[in-house]
């Protein structure tokens, strides 16, 4: 472990490193190229010197990047935490030094800036955004970063010594190619990542904090021609670094940021990440997930649809504290909302590091709802053991208690994860779930499901190829073998998934995946009305992503999927494109239509409807940076589905599915969404947003018509029309 020691006297982030400190700085120049992962020095003509110091105000990471006239220089201005090829340099950091989380901050040479938390090893959530510093500046040979990034940024436990022990990651990524090149050379792809960075040891100071955010806003109905207004207050206090608090009360959790468009007819709902300033602060903590994507604490539901069915709910106050008392980190969230269908949510989070290696958490929530006169509380165990640099395993342990009009459901699960990486060539994990019948969490979090048994095996093959001649500069193939039954003893279709990247010296990249699915019960499709016994199938994807030609970047892809009750798959193309005629502006485009003749969907206890499917998505993007604190950005989405040649069947005691000769009529579903916002950042974390919103949903019932058609009748949708004005200061 090496000592960086501190620097008294402040830096200038102005993006270039001439400062008589850096020279105390720890410097860090053996980057390796990670992405694809070939694990060779970087092409000549891409050197890189990092350097990390640490002081009053933060610790300061400078950049000195070589760029030769042979990598095209990329740099597009764009919105935070958009991810499109570009010059970058990261920064990550694991400021508890354990391996569990760690905070990633990326600077591209254009100024746009990205920044998120990495939990559970190799998981990046960039809902995160918090204050720091950056500047950029051009060399003759290349380009310099330098980011200064706050005490304040998050809470660490044992803070009262003068020095503290963190793990650092350091990259940069050239945006011709997309090659990252990174020092220690860990990788997401490879599993272990967090629990890979380099230690250090580095001064420590205190800084206390406190903040304060008004916001006001003015929301005007172009549909009945109201204008509402609202205010509120974001508190934030941090008086040492091992407590903070943040509250607000009559907050705006009204999203600026629109959601993707999706028209779902599964039983598993869509789940929508959580963009609001309050829940992603130091949000980390309570980032316990599932190994079917679930999460034991999902904040969307808070603030979400009434109990009674009168819309979104408000949000009287809520209370966030993250601290910790020696080697115990801690969490506590508390929210109530308005009204008489209002809900009240509580969650308590601890972790523990029995010692070096080994983690131990519990996590608890409780939800309260009188309208429906029903209490949900959840406890869960983990536990995070790495007792080597090849081997990690993580295992659960949860509850599930329920309480509704007196009577009680309550149940438990289970999951192990044991994933080995024995070489630079190898993975494999190990995967075993158990879900009980009643198990149920998504009173405060996102459950795909309950009533599960699952085993999955998976091996990851990585093969770099040496011959620098070569177009391709590494391949990855992946085989995942998943066997599940549900609680009540029903086979569930087997998977086997087979998986190949291509990844080639300039940057494109081709992929491959295929499923081979066994017959089995399918005991979601109906809703709890019924088993339905599926038969065998496949499905299969080959895709394309190309680095940037010039102003353009392009993506294609074909997948066939069975949705019906036979193999038959549907055919979905989806076209991409991504074009920078300037860096102060960039557009993309997407486009995907599907087509087929077998579509199943559910129409209401053990009756189904089986048509014909042909859909149609289509999506536009325009961003403009007309100067450094300005943006202008629209975006556009349409999706359309339309059933055709409609016929009804009912699913028998069997499992089986027989026709029952009723035709059906035909349907289409139109969606349609468009957002044109304009916001000026008055400082760090303060905005001026001006956003007009458009859009609508409609099903009917109708002879089939084209997509032209669809897409005139998609432009007329106006279930919402308005204009908000919001701005929010930070005191």
């Amino acid at each position: 472990m090496m000592f960086a020691g501190g620097a008294q006297a402040a830096i200038a982030i102005d993006g270039k490193v001439d400062e008589a400190q850096w020279q105390q700085a720890r410097a860090y120049q053996d980057f390796k190229v990670t992405e694809p992962y070939r694990l060779e020095a970087p092409p000549a003509g891409t050197g890189t010197t990092a350097r990390l110091l640490s002081t009053p105000e933060g610790i300061a990471v400078a950049f000195e990047l070589e760029q030769s006239s042979a990598f095209a220089r990329v740099k597009p201005r764009l919105e935070r935490d958009q991810d499109r090829a570009a010059d970058r340099v990261n920064v990550s950091i694991d400021f508890d030094g354990d391996g569990r989380t760690a905070y990633s901050f990326s600077v591209d040479r254009a100024g746009s800036v990205q920044d998120g938390v990495v939990v559970n090893e190799n998981v990046l959530n960039l809902d995160w955004d918090t204050d720091w510093s950056w500047a950029v500046s051009e060399t003759a040979t290349g380009w310099q970063a330098e980011l200064l990034i706050p005490w304040s940024v998050a809470t660490m436990r044992g803070a009262d010594a003068s020095t503290r022990k963190i793990n650092v990651y350091f990259s940069r990524t050239l945006g011709s190619n997309g090659e990252r090149q990174a020092t220690p050379a860990v990788a997401t792809s490879r599993g272990r990542f967090v629990s890979g960075f380099e230690p250090i040891e580095i001064a420590q100071y205190r800084k206390p904090l406190l903040h304060f955010w008004p916001y006001l806003t003015a929301h005007h109905d172009l549909i009945d021609g109201r204008t509402r207004y609202n205010a509120g207050v974001d508190v934030f206090w941090k008086p040492s670094p091992t407590f903070q608090l943040s509250a607000t009360v009559n907050p705006d959790f009204g999203q600026v940021e629109s959601d993707d468009l999706v028209i779902n007819f599964d039983a598993v709902e869509t789940f929508y990440s959580d963009r609001r300033p309050f829940f992603t602060e130091n949000q980390s903590i309570f980032d316990l997930t599932t190994p079917d994507a679930g999460r034991l604490i999902h904040t969307r539901r808070i603030g979400g649809d009434a109990d009674d069915g009168s819309g979104a709910s408000d949000i009287d106050a809520a209370l966030k504290l993250n601290g910790s008392v020696g080697a115990l980190g801690y969490g506590l969230l508390a929210a109530s909302e308005d009204g008489e269908a209002g809900r009240d949510f509580y969650a308590a989070r601890l972790q523990y590091p029995l010692r070096p290696g080994l983690n131990l958490g519990w996590l608890g929530s409780l939800v309260q709802r009188p309208y429906r006169d029903r209490e949900a509380q959840v406890q869960a165990l983990d536990l995070s053991w790495k007792p080597n640099d090849r081997l990690i395993v993580n295992a659960q342990a949860l509850a599930s208690f329920i309480d509704q009009a007196g009577r009680g459901s309550d149940d438990s699960g289970a999951w192990l994860r044991i994933n080995w990486t024995p070489s630079n060539r190898w993975r494999y994990e190990l995967e075993l779930t158990h879900f009980g019948d009643r198990l149920d969490f998504n009173d405060l979090g996102f459950q795909r499901r309950a009533s599960l048994n699952e085993m999955e095996a998976t091996a990851v093959y990585l093969h770099r190829i040496e011959d620098a001649a070569s177009k391709l500069g590494s391949t990855r193939w992946s085989a995942e073998l998943q066997a599940r039954s549900n609680d009540r003893g029903d086979r569930l279709p087997t998977y086997l998934l087979l998986g190949g990247n291509l990844n080639f010296r300039n940057g494109d990249l081709i992929y491959l995946e295929a499923s081979l699915i066994s017959d089995g019960a399918d005991d979601l499709i109906s809703r709890g009305n019924g088993l339905w016994q599926r038969s065998g199938r496949y499905d299969a994807e080959v895709g394309y992503s190309s680095r940037r030609y010039g102003d353009w970047s392009l993506g294609a892809s074909i997948e066939l999927a069975p949705r019906g009750l036979s193999a038959r798959p549907t055919q979905e193309v989806v076209l991409s494109a991504n074009w920078y005629p300037s860096d102060a502006f960039n557009a993309s485009f997407e486009f995907g239509p599907d087509r087929g003749e077998d579509w199943l969907i559910w129409e209401g206890g053990r009756n189904f409807g089986r048509y014909a499917r042909r859909g149609d998505f289509a999506s536009l993007g325009l961003s403009w940076f007309p100067g450094q604190r300005h943006e202008l950005r629209l975006k556009s989405e349409w999706v359309a589905v339309r059933g055709s040649r409609g016929q009804g069947y009912r699913l028998q005691p069997s499992g089986r599915m027989a026709a029952s000769g009723q035709a059906l009529p035909d349907f289409d579903v139109n969606n349609f969404g468009l957002q044109l916002r304009y916001r000026y950042l008055l400082g760090p974390q303060s905005d001026v947003f001006l956003a007009y919103s458009r859009g609508g949903y409609r099903r009917q019932e109708r002879d089939g018509i084209g997509g032209g058609a669809l897409f005139d009748d998609a432009l007329g949708l106006r279930d919402a029309d308005q204009l908000l004005a919001k701005i929010r200061y930070r005191f």
